[in-house]
């Protein structure tokens, strides 16, 4: 799944004129908030709209920052509310990504238009809900943002709400009628991308509204390490050894070297030494990749140390290779133990 959003520092490096180029004296202003300065240049007839070598007009640089008084100048001036940088988006979509409630509040209120979209496909809300900031928010949905729209990729404010983990705003899209089972381009739903994100609130909060978690959810949370985010699942009805193609939680959780995660899903009833389609335990996929600690809990809850693979070799045998001399060990003395 791919970020809906650019991070704080690629915007920082947008707003800091990072290309060399000296921004026009408004935008420059305005991005250091010399209120006195934007009014003087302002009084001196300057292009409100004039972009910085971005793209982004003195609005958005104003909106971005926070700068209250002096977006309320700009736009007292004429300064274009629904301007676009080029990747199309909008001072208020600058406002709510950078959780600007009182920002986004004066440009709802100057004729903003609340689903204008980005190159991306992408709203105001989408990319408040992203950051998590519930201010923003609220304010867009109170002016009645569509919570059901969907982006170049076919993903929802929620999923976006529940891949940054924040339950607030993942109840107040909910509350305002987003849906729980509208699947991205992928076929992935809400729960899907609570389970990635590892958000063990997001999966309680949607689990409450009736959304079905999945065998692939459970699988994802135990392949990431996101132990809250496995027990949450697991509560919330799914089987320990719930599989997807052959693979089951344990195997994932092993495979990937989760050793909190595999003892959670041993303690729930997860088989042991259940296989993939390689005939793989997950003693022998957790010895392959040399994870010592994931071994050692496998080995410490009865793990068979006889099985092989398809290939016939036993986690024995992987144990024995180059560089996994501390493995090694603890089949001998888990050996030892068990013979007594």
């Amino acid at each position: 799944m791919t970020s809906f959003w650019p991070s704080a520092l690629a915007v920082a490096i947008v707003l800091s004129g990072a290309s060399g180029a000296e921004p026009p004296p408004l935008a420059d202003a305005v991005l250091y908030g010399r209120a006195a300065e934007v009014e003087q240049l302002i009084a001196a007839g300057a292009d409100v709209d004039a972009p910085d070598d971005s793209g982004m007009t003195p609005l958005m640089i104003a909106a971005s920052q926070g700068h209250v008084a002096i977006a309320r100048r700009l736009i007292a001036a004429h300064a274009d509310v629904g301007a676009t940088a080029p990747d199309k988006t909008t001072a208020l979509m600058h406002a709510a990504s950078a959780n600007r409630t009182e920002v986004v509040a004066l440009l709802l209120g100057s004729g903003a238009d609340v689903d204008v979209r980005d190159s991306g496909g992408m709203s105001a809300l989408m990319v408040a809900a992203f950051g998590g900031n519930i201010g923003p928010v609220r304010a867009l949905i109170a002016k009645h943002a569509n919570v059901n729209a969907q982006d170049n990729q076919s993903r929802t404010a929620l999923m976006a709400a529940v891949a940054n983990g924040d339950v607030d705003v993942v109840n107040a899209l909910l509350d305002a009628g987003a849906k729980i089972d509208a699947a991205d381009a992928s076929g992935g739903v809400a729960m899907t991308y609570a389970a990635a994100s590892g958000s063990a609130a997001a999966i309680d909060a949607l689990h409450k509204r009736g959304a079905k978690p999945t065998a692939n959810d459970l699988v994802l949370a135990a392949s990431s390490c996101a132990t809250p985010a496995v027990r949450a699942l697991l509560a919330a009805g799914l089987s320990a050894d719930a599989a997807v193609g052959g693979r089951t939680p344990l195997l994932a959780a092993a495979g990937d070297n989760c050793a909190e995660a595999v003892t959670v899903l041993i303690d729930r009833g997860a088989n042991i030494n259940a296989r993939d389609g390689d005939g793989r335990t997950p003693l022998i996929t957790a010895t392959a990749g040399g994870f010592t600690e994931v071994v050692r809990v496998l080995l410490q809850r009865g793990a068979d140390m006889d099985a092989a693979d398809a290939l016939e070799r036993t986690a024995w045998m992987y144990a024995a290779t180059r560089g996994k001399e501390d493995i090694a060990a603890l089949f001998e003395a888990e050996q030892i133990k068990r013979k007594k």
